[in-house]
């Protein structure tokens, strides 16, 4: 019988990404919310809401509820957050 070692280790390559180009300011800024399903998800996302508004008078211009944590955004909802926030802010809970 031989022994043989396997290498846990994979290859990878560097991906380029590009990020959204960040607001000048948040002041007034539309909010776009992602509700994961997951416990207190939707209690913290509001809560940090509340807490933009308070400093910038960010609203909440549209909330999603996902049909659960494992599940991604359909393209209705994502097309629906381009259209109704300037910015996007998944919660998960637990």
């Amino acid at each position: 019988m031989t022994d043989t070692l396997f290498d846990p280790t994979g290859s990878s390559q560097a991906t380029m990404i590009s990020y959204a180009p960040r607001p000048a300011t948040l002041e007034g800024l539309r909010l776009g919310l992602v509700e994961n399903t997951k416990h207190n998800s939707e209690s913290i996302l509001h809560k940090l809401a509340e807490r933009l508004d308070e400093r910038y008078r960010i609203k909440v211009t549209h909330l999603n509820h996902k049909r659960s944590s494992s599940h991604s955004v359909d393209e209705e909802a994502i097309n629906q957050l381009r259209r109704k926030a300037d910015f996007v802010v998944a919660g998960v809970g637990d």
